[in-house]
């Protein structure tokens, strides 16, 4: 970047909606995060309408790989957040990442719903709560994000 406005080279696309739980409703991919941990940067992204199917999907790359290759980047052919009815919870996107104030918990911030049907344009409904839950890493250093937790 030339500043904190201007960007010196052509943008550079990472991820597009390819797989079918992407384009439900609406073929979308945004709202990227990243978290960097165990030697990868993990990019988060949500996916497809808001409704229900929204959910979160993953791209990761080596820490030390040109980030700007799409070619580094390997994409989870399927979500690794989704609504959860056990939990009644729809929707989980729009994420971000913090830690505990001591730095050794991860955490999930992202944003939910707590019914599953919408009245009109799923757009338009403002009922989707943030929440927060703890991040857990499996034995081969990749983000388990689990179900979303219930209210």
């Amino acid at each position: 970047m030339d500043g904190p406005l201007a960007i010196r080279q052509p943008a550079v696309l990472l991820t597009r909606p390819e797989h079918a739980w992407e384009k439900i409703g609406h073929e979308v991919n945004e709202a990227s995060s990243f978290l960097v941990k165990n030697g990868r940067v993990w990019m988060t992204y949500s996916a497809s309408a808001t409704d229900a199917n929204y959910a979160l999907g993953l791209l990761s790359a080596p820490a030390d790989a040109d980030l700007l290759d799409a070619r580094a980047w390997t994409k989870s052919p399927v979500p690794v957040m989704r609504s959860s009815a056990a939990n009644g919870q729809y929707g989980p996107g729009h994420n971000s990442f913090t830690t505990t104030p001591d730095g050794k918990t991860d955490i999930l911030v992202y944003h939910a719903r707590n019914y599953r049907d919408i009245v009109g344009e799923p757009l338009r409904d403002p009922n989707r709560h943030t929440r927060a839950q703890v991040i857990r890493w499996k034995a081969d250093g990749s983000p388990d994000f689990g179900e979303p937790v219930a209210d």
